[in-house]
């Protein structure tokens, strides 16, 4: 195929497919914790870290992925301490992270390309140490949530019942607000920073609509980001289009028929009871 005949595309798909897996993962966690918006948070931060790389001549990767894990730490920490909820904690950090992104942002000399990929997303992008990067810290998310998801579990659906089991429960929240951090770091150069997080909670929502289970949750949204991101890089390809729009909105079209196949789903059952 035409698409595959160029590196920065085979770069693109690959770090896309890694994205599509590991994202879903922990979407789902923040999700059914009602914690949807803590990627959204996580990723204005990150762009607070993109632009300290970009203004202090790092690379703007780390830069993003020190902040980004420093500003999850501190979103949880004020979270589990309950005296903020969790939505009012990611709104300090979210605001706080925007301002010294654009702060910095315009001391670096204002937003050039290299700025603009990380916001939005960009294909041509990817290069090869990326993908390494992206494929390493994938994996190390994985395989944590694959050794720790029995834990995951039962923290997610009931703290109390976890603590009383003896579980780590505080440790437990903080490594899913680091991973969720990782996520972020290594989906902007496909996605960019200001749309990951609907990347991260629409392939789960859709999932939502259709599982009867966790398990079935868990693997349906795995294929619904599959699919978003295949679709959606294609369509970005051929009809020029910038790739976290179309990974989004291939994402949404897929969330708006599950919601509507669930509906339909469950009007028989309706009509047979009256």
């Amino acid at each position: 195929m035409e698409i595959f005949q160029f590196g920065f595309m085979q770069r693109a798909f690959l770090a896309g497919l890694i994205m599509a897996v590991v994202a879903p993962v922990i979407g789902i966690f923040l999700v059914l914790r009602r914690l949807a918006l803590f990627g959204d948070g996580l990723g204005h931060i990150a762009f607070g870290g993109v632009a300290l790389g970009l203004f202090a001549r790092v690379n703007p990767i780390v830069s993003a992925l020190l902040l980004s894990v420093l500003g999850a730490i501190g979103i949880e920490r004020l979270r589990s301490r309950g005296k903020l909820a969790g939505d009012a904690a990611i709104a300090i950090f979210f605001s706080s992270g925007l301002a010294m992104g654009l702060i910095l942002a315009k001391l670096a000399g204002g937003y050039n390309s290299n700025l603009l990929g990380f916001l939005f997303g960009s294909l041509v992008s990817v290069t090869p140490t990326d993908l390494w990067l992206t494929a390493g810290l994938g994996g190390a998310v994985l395989l944590t949530v694959l050794l720790l998801r029995r834990e995951l579990f039962a923290v997610t659906f009931d703290e109390e019942t976890a603590k009383a089991a003896g579980l780590p429960v505080a440790a437990l929240n903080l490594l899913l607000a680091v991973l969720a951090a990782v996520t972020i770091v290594m989906a902007m150069r496909v996605v960019g920073l200001l749309l990951i997080s609907a990347l991260i909670v629409l392939p789960v929502a859709a999932s939502l609509q259709l599982a009867k289970s966790f398990r079935g949750a868990f693997l349906i949204s795995i294929g619904f980001g599959l699919l978003s991101v295949i679709a959606g890089l294609f369509e970005a390809y051929y009809l020029d289009l910038p790739a976290g729009a179309t990974v989004v909105l291939t994402a949404t079209l897929i969330f708006a028929l599950a919601a509507s196949a669930a509906v339909f789903q469950k009007e028989p059952a309706t009509h047979g009871g009256r």
